[in-house]
């Protein structure tokens, strides 16, 4: 199964103090387990590692970096890219469905998931 993971699944999992803490930790656990094929995006990353430096400091995230290359580099994880092309669609697509409480990533996120087909 092909598995997408955003900025707020990596903090909960980081965070022994966040409120789906124990359930998003039992869930990644089971994707590992089920050998399930993960993906996430650069942006999701860099927003992750600013909130784990803010909330629980510099070592944790870095250590959440070190983490994430070492599985980038294996066959763990797969990082999409957000870059000027998805970004631009995700603009587009937030300003078609301006009421939706969804920001610009959440947009770029439906995109690269779609292509992806995850």
């Amino acid at each position: 199964m092909k598995i997408f993971i955003d900025d707020s699944a990596w903090v909960q999992l980081l965070d022994p103090n966040a409120l789906h803490h124990q359930a998003v930790t039992d869930a990644f656990s089971r994707t590992l387990q089920d050998d399930d094929k993960l993906f996430t995006h650069n942006i999701a990353i860099g927003i992750a590692l600013s909130e784990i430096k803010r909330d629980l400091g510099f070592t944790v995230a870095w250590k959440f970096n070190e983490i994430i290359e070492e599985a980038y580099t294996g066959t763990h994880l797969t990082i999409l890219w957000i870059g000027r092309r998805n970004q631009k669609e995700a603009m587009r697509l937030m300003r078609k469905h301006a009421e939706l409480p969804l920001g610009l990533y959440d947009f770029a996120s439906y995109i690269l998931m779609k292509r992806r087909r995850i």
